[in-house]
């Protein structure tokens, strides 16, 4: 089987805002067609994240890579992606159907070969070899650039000033890298906007508005202002709007944030239906988590400037990395637990000494920290592993939250039966219910 190739890689990306660090050595590597959420309290770093990806910041160093090319030197237009906005960007003094084609206006289509003269592929060839041969060149000359600034960097001697100095040199320096790295393939679209495409037509772009119209189900609203439309309309509005360009890439920037909570959830389940038909690359940004759990195939977890984790909804749910990113991600039971015999797998926790079962391997008289989640923990009346109260209940809708206080805790547990506050319970869990984490440092 043929290993997919990622369309979008961070690498080591770095962004610094004066001598603050915003985003610190950010690895991420998105496949064609996945839908990725980058979740993420306020502040952690995920919009800057996507804003990146769309050429609205620039990185301070690393690579941020579309299709195997550093695209961190190109402008927002030259880039093969586009964004929905939190506010949806859209003009208010256009209809709905001319919000739509504002993008269109600058689509261009190929022309069929056959009307093509022969002496343009020919000519089109020799340029490319011409074009590789020049970045070749001029990569050269930044290869003898670099190796002066890093041999300088090295001098022990030098001054705290100076090695900042250098170190940005450095950083300008791997900009021109990736401007010529890209050139040729930007001259060579030059080339083929010019001899190989046309301008589209009318006729042509009034129909891929109403195809767009209709997969975004706003047929009969092609005429009406912004103004007169709800939430989720003006919401599939931008979603249109971007779409109709045919992207590789859509960026979200929370965009159902500003919606209530039924239109919101109709909208996800919309966009998570469109993006399966369509097979787009959707990057998403939102601080909810059921959001990201719903619609993700991937979730990277952002936390001040640093990616946690990154992986599926189920691993980042059942597999939390920590106790931060099990926390973050849903309600969770965090006990402390010390690994007595790694070999049996032994850990004594809450005073009494378990079997646990695990997938990383720790050390003896290791502390770690152990996730049960609500949903594993056994309520019974009569007989279990802990004894308890019941201290609070909470109706959520298919079953009760209730807290639990126990000797040495309070838990957090769903059930579906119903308890009394003061009642008196036994909880237990599984050995498969329990998840070992490293202890934060």
């Amino acid at each position: 089987m043929e290993e997919k190739k990622p369309i979008i890689e961070l690498k080591n990306i770095v962004k610094t805002y004066d001598d603050k660090i915003i985003l610190k050595n950010i690895n991420l590597s998105i496949n064609q067609g996945e839908f990725i959420t980058l979740l993420g309290p306020s502040g952690s770093g995920k919009t800057t994240i996507l804003r990146l990806i769309a050429g609205f910041e620039w990185a301070t160093r690393g690579e941020i890579l579309f299709k195997g090319l550093d695209i961190k030197d190109l402008p927002p237009h030259m880039r093969d992606v586009s964004t929905i906005f939190q506010d949806y960007a859209l003009f208010p003094h256009l209809s709905v159907e001319n919000n739509i084609k504002y993008g269109l206006r600058l689509k261009r289509i190929p022309l069929p070969k056959s009307s093509i003269k022969p002496n343009v592929f020919a000519k089109q060839k020799s340029l490319q070899k011409k074009w590789a041969k020049q970045a070749l060149e001029a990569t050269k000359k930044l290869d003898k650039i670099q190796i002066e600034y890093e041999s300088d960097l090295k001098n022990k001697k030098i001054s705290k000033k100076k090695r900042n100095k250098l170190q940005n040199w450095l950083d300008d320096l791997d900009f021109k890298y990736a401007s010529w790295e890209v050139w040729p393939s930007l001259m060579n679209e030059k080339f083929e906007k010019r001899y190989l495409t046309r301008k589209i037509t009318n006729a042509e772009m009034n129909k891929i508005v109403q195809e767009v119209i209709e997969l975004v189900n706003l047929k009969g609203h092609e005429k009406k202002s912004i103004d007169m439309l709800s939430g989720g309309q003006k919401q599939r509005v931008a979603l249109a709007r971007s779409l109709v360009i045919e992207p590789s890439v859509l960026l979200l920037d929370e965009p159902l944030s500003a919606l209530d909570a039924k239109i919101r959830e109709q909208m996800q389940i919309f966009l998570s239906s469109i993006q399966k038909k369509l097979g787009i690359t959707f990057i998403f940004v939102t601080h909810d988590r059921e959001e990201a759990l719903r619609l993700s195939n991937r979730i990277a977890i952002v936390r001040e400037g640093v990616i946690e984790q990154y992986g599926t909804s189920k691993e980042i749910y059942d597999y939390p990395k920590n106790k931060w990113v099990a926390n973050f991600i849903g309600d969770a039971n965090i006990l402390e637990g010390e690994i007595i015999d790694q070999e049996e797998e032994i850990i004594l926790l809450l005073g009494k000494k378990m079997k646990y079962w695990t997938k990383y391997k720790f050390n003896n008289n290791e502390l770690v920290d152990v996730l049960i989640r609500p949903e594993d923990i056994v309520i019974k009346k009569s007989s279990g592993l802990i004894k308890g109260q019941v201290e609070t209940i909470t109706y959520e809708g298919s079953y009760y939250l209730i807290t639990i206080k126990t000797k040495n805790k309070t838990f957090l547990a769903e059930s579906s039966s119903e308890y009394e506050i003061g009642e008196k319970v036994y909880i237990s869990w599984t050995v498969t219910a329990m998840h070992l984490m490293e202890k934060e440092k």
